[in-house]
């Protein structure tokens, strides 16, 4: 088979807001279980939602064990032949490729040295290992995760909004595989229901067992995400909610040639989120308005050789944001995608699967974490298991 770069991970970027990293000489490993195989290694790495410069002391990359700890010789990562180098405020780079032999279902980490700069472009993805140490053990074969203050945001942030945040990653953007063997990626392209882990890992489990070596699960899902419109600037956390499903199709999924299926998992914060302190009541949207933008997206994707599925809306009349007139909405979108769903590679009715058949717009609270809108780990694990995997062969 013929060669290609695919995704062995990936995620969406957006502002870190309150969870940066302040400028500390630090070292970032990234470990990553490789769902596919390949021969040479490329990553990219986005400064994008950054305030300032971030000076790279130096990159490697090393096969490991399922702790980070180095099983063979790291191998330094360069960006036009430099070892060190200064990421500017805004850029996007790609390093250069190098050998970088790895099969199915081995481990391998990457390893990034910040002298300076602080790290506000990322995501908070529940979908690989980080360890952050003080100072530049890029080339150390083991190293202890040093927990940072600044954890105690999240703690604090999880227990006020009653919802689980993971620990962010900062810089990483991409991380492919030069592979031969026909691999190819699913993309995720969702909110914080997907973001949080609790169903797309499942399903990534799921895949990985069917289908070995075949395909990689890419989440590529921001918390707080609307389809129609960038976060809101009255949000106090400016940015991190990220720009709109339309305007970042392109750098998400569109820029990869690799990915094959994306799982469409927006919508629930186009109907929820206006009139709170999130975002405005002026940015209210229709039903229509955001079926149309969905089949846009499926018509375009068609377009470029990609395949949508489609999941619809889980009722969420449980939380405290919920109002008669967004669960109308969500109800008259959900039968939209019913009717027309041969306008899709496939449409995943979960709101069916999670129902409440006592409060028709809600879901069961079994399935449900604090908030009554994020699944727990159990409607997750509920929401995966039933995807139907014939979508994909």
């Amino acid at each position: 088979m013929s060669e290609r770069w695919v995704q062995a991970w990936g995620q969406a970027h957006s502002a870190l807001s309150y969870f940066y990293y302040p400028s500390c000489p630090k070292t970032y490993r990234m470990v990553v279980c490789s769902p596919i195989s390949g021969k040479s290694l490329r990553m990219e790495l986005s400064n994008e939602y950054a305030k300032n410069d971030v000076y790279i002391g130096g990159i490697t990359a090393a096969k490991c064990d399922k702790d980070g700890s180095f099983t063979d010789k790291c191998k330094t990562v360069s960006v036009k032949t430099e070892k060190a180098f200064c990421m500017k405020k805004g850029e996007v780079i790609t390093t250069d490729p190098i050998d970088f032999s790895v099969e199915t279902g081995e481990y391998f980490c990457i390893s990034i040295y910040v002298e300076k700069g602080s790290l506000r472009s990322g995501n908070l993805i529940d979908s690989v290992e980080l360890i952050t140490v003080r100072g530049d053990v890029t080339k150390e074969r083991s190293v202890t995760n040093q927990r940072r203050k600044r954890d105690k945001v999240r703690e604090v942030a999880s227990n006020l909004l009653r919802m689980y945040f993971h620990k962010p990653i900062p810089l990483f953007q991409s991380v492919e595989l030069l592979n031969d063997t026909g691999a190819g990626a699913i993309t995720v392209f969702g909110d914080s229901i997907s973001q949080q882990g609790y169903w797309t890992n499942a399903f990534e489990k799921r895949i990985r067992s069917e289908f070995p070596g075949r395909y990689s699960v890419i989440n590529k899902s921001i918390m707080g995400n609307r389809t129609l419109r960038d976060f809101s600037t009255r949000f106090f956390c400016k940015g991190l909610f990220g720009i709109s499903g339309l305007n970042r199709l392109e750098r998400d999924v569109l820029s990869y040639e690799d990915t094959e299926y994306v799982i469409y998992a927006l919508g629930t914060n186009d109907f929820l989120q206006y009139n709170t302190i999130a975002a405005p009541k002026s940015e209210k949207p229709t039903a229509k308005e955001h079926f149309d933008a969905v089949a846009g997206i499926s018509d375009l994707l068609e377009k470029h050789g990609k395949k949508l599925v489609v999941f619809n809306v889980m009722n969420f009349g449980e939380c405290i944001d919920s109002r008669p007139e967004k669960e109308a909405m969500v109800k008259e979108y959900n039968a939209m995608l019913k009717e027309n769903a041969d306008r899709f590679h496939a449409v995943y009715d979960q709101a069916e699967l999670v129902l409440n058949p006592d409060k028709p717009h809600c879901s069961k609270k079994e399935y449900l974490g604090k908030d009554y809108l994020h699944p727990n780990k159990k409607g997750g694990k509920l929401v995966a298991d039933n995807v139907e995997l014939d979508w994909f062969r």
